[in-house]
This record gives structure tokens, sequence and C-alpha cells, in this order.
């Protein structure tokens, strides 16, 4: 090849056996001819500005450099060529199976895009809540909370709810307090897949399933969106805050209100970590625990777990919870309920995504069922 005419004919040179310089010209005539068919030029000028400072002591190692180079240019160029075709296999194989796919897949008598747009809402309150402070610096909205809502309630019902509710505690009522609470954090995405579960008491649908979730997001999204334009502060803030001569906060009590007498009585900060952790403090109105369980009953309750008087019991006991933990106002809760009421009739009388179906339920029923989930 060209490297090893190149050595060749350097080492020839540094060689005085007239013998010796005579094979090496041999079987140099012999390779120019290889040579002069793949002339390469850059190649040939590289290798000889190589050769042109070598040693007869470096060529031997020159040359077997060059040969593992080369050796290891064969190889990627055979592992490019197998990872190339593998690639194309795999490629044709994808494009097959989505070519055998049907143009719309249902999940039950929806298709999918349904349930992809019911999920909206949800995904942009999940992302705006976790990231509250990082929408607060990049928007610079870090306005003063609004703490007025003692005096509305004063002036709408003649005293403060909240400390007539929880003018009496006692243990048992602290934990009936906190067991609703806690599930609250479940109820945005358990309560669609309960509608999805129990759909054949349901009409055999799962539209109450997105309306859940379609309806549950969105209370949620306007809530949240609420709270960063207009925050409102708690009771147990307002009652708790201790401010400084020119109006700075100078202390305020732990956000879990009146569960810190459960993590008391446990011995754990459970209720304590769980809203250290949470990202919006002022968000007193509309309150999103009354919120949820008005969304669920309005949307036909827990139809196999007493139907709507279980789901009416379930909107009172979170009301009163929020109440006698200090939590909420009662106009807060007030407020997320009417807010639930307002979004469930425009979804009824006014338009949702959902109203109409891209097939009916007997062309669904028709499709193989591979395809419906």
């Amino acid at each position: 090849d060209l490297t090893t005419l190149l050595y060749t004919i350097k080492f020839e040179e540094m060689l005085p056996c007239h013998d010796s310089r005579n094979h090496f010209v041999r079987r140099a005539d012999a390779s120019r001819v290889d040579v002069t068919r793949k002339s390469d030029a850059s190649k040939l000028a590289s290798a000889s500005s190589k050769l042109a400072s070598a040693t007869p002591d470096s060529i031997p190692k020159m040359m077997n450099r060059d040969k593992i180079r080369e050796s290891w240019d064969r190889f990627a160029t055979s592992l490019r060529d197998v990872a190339e075709a593998e690639w194309s296999q795999r490629k044709s194989e994808l494009y097959n199976y989505f070519t055998r796919m049907p143009p719309t897949i249902y999940v039950a008598d929806y298709p999918l895009k349904s349930v992809l747009i019911s999920a909206i809402p949800a995904i942009y309150f999940m992302t705006f809540f976790q990231f509250y402070s990082f929408w607060q610096l990049l928007f610079h909205h870090e306005r003063a909370p609004f703490t007025h809502l003692p005096a509305i309630e004063q002036a709408l019902f003649g005293c403060l709810p909240h400390q007539v509710v929880s003018r009496w505690t006692h243990p048992i009522l602290d934990f009936a307090a906190a067991f609703p609470y806690l599930a609250h954090f479940m109820l945005p995405f358990g309560y669609p897949v309960y509608c999805f579960y129990h759909r054949a008491k349901l009409g055999n649908t799962i539209e109450p399933a997105l309306r859940a979730l379609w309806l549950g997001g969105l209370v949620a999204s306007l809530a949240v969106t609420f709270h960063f334009l207009f925050p409102t502060s708690p009771p147990w803030f307002n009652e708790s805050a201790v401010y400084g001569p020119g109006g700075q906060l100078v202390s305020a009590a732990f956000n879990e209100a009146g569960f810190q007498r459960i993590d008391a009585i446990i011995g754990l900060p459970l209720f304590r970590e769980i809203y250290a952790n949470a990202p919006v403090t002022h968000g007193s109105f509309p309150s999103l625990h009354a919120a949820f369980p008005a969304i669920i009953f309005f949307n036909g309750s827990w139809v196999a777990h007493g139907g709507w008087k279980f789901g009416l019991c379930h909107v009172l006991l979170i009301s009163w919870a929020a109440l006698y933990s200090h939590h909420h106002y009662l106009i807060d809760i007030i407020g997320g309920i009417l807010l639930s009421f307002i979004l469930f009739q425009l979804y009824n009388r006014v338009w949702n995504p959902f109203s109409k179906r891209s097939k009916n339920l007997s062309s669904a029923g028709n499709m193989s069922s591979d395809h419906v989930v």
C-alpha cells in the first residue's frame, strides 16, 4: 500500500548494502503499480512529510503505528456498517408496525386524543404549582399577601366562623380533620381512576372520568393562578404573624396550623414536613380543599359508595376540617365551591371537549378488541 511503499523507499536510502537496496527497489517497483491506481495526493504529502523527519530507528515504529491505525479504521468502518444495517432494519419494522395500526386508538368508548386532552389542565396545574417560586422570579411577581379576609368575614357573618368551629378541640376531632386532609392530595387523580373503574355504573362510558380529570385540573389551575396574582393569607398566618416597625414580617407560626396537635400526639413532624414543602403559602382564597370534593359531588359523586349522600358528607367534612385546622376562612370554602359549580355548569351548558365523539358506540364496538383499552 501507499504507506509501505514510502517507508520502503525511505528505508532503502539508508541501507548501505547493495543487494538489500536492489531487493527493496524491486519491491518498490512492484508496489508502484498499485499506488498509481489508488493515488491520494493528500495522503502522499502527509506521509512524505513524516518520513522526511524520520530516522532509521523510528521507521519500524511508525510502520507499526500506522498499521494499528489502519486496523482500527477498518474495525470502526465495519462496526458502523453493522449499526447502520441494524438501524435500517429497526426503522423498517417500526414503520410497518405503525402502518398496521388503526387511525384512531380508543380507550373504552373515547379516542385516546380525548384522554390526553382531559389531562392538559392537570399538567398545567402541576407544572405551575411545583415551580411556583420559579414563576415568581421569572415574572418578578412577589406581592405582599392580601390580609383583609378577616375583616370581610366580620362584615358578612359578624364573627370569624373558623374560630367558632375550633373553640372546642379534642384528639378525636383532630384525627377526624386530619384524615380527609391527607386524602385530599390524592383526589385530583384518584377520583378519575375511580370513575374509570366503575364506569359500568356510570352509563358504561368513561365520560365522567374524563370530565372529573378535566374539571379537577381546570379548577386547580384557575385557583393556583389566582393565588399567584392575588395571594391571600390563611387564618393561621394572620393570627400568628408579627410585623416590625417598618411593616416587615418578623415571624409567623408553622403552616401546619391546627395539625401541630397531631404531630405532638404521634411524635412525628408529619404535617410540618408536608406543609413546609408546600410551594404556596398564601393561597387561602379560593380553597382547593373544598373545590375538589365539590367537583366530585357535582360529577356524580362516589357512585359505588353511597352516591350523592356520601359526596355531600365529604364536602361538609373537608369544609369543617379546613375551618377547624385554621387553614381556611369560611369565605375561602364558599369561593372554592362556587368556582367548582360555575365550571361544572359551563361544562354542561356552554362547551366541553368531550361532547362529540369521533365514532359512536356501535362503531367502536365493531373495532377489534386489540385496539380498545
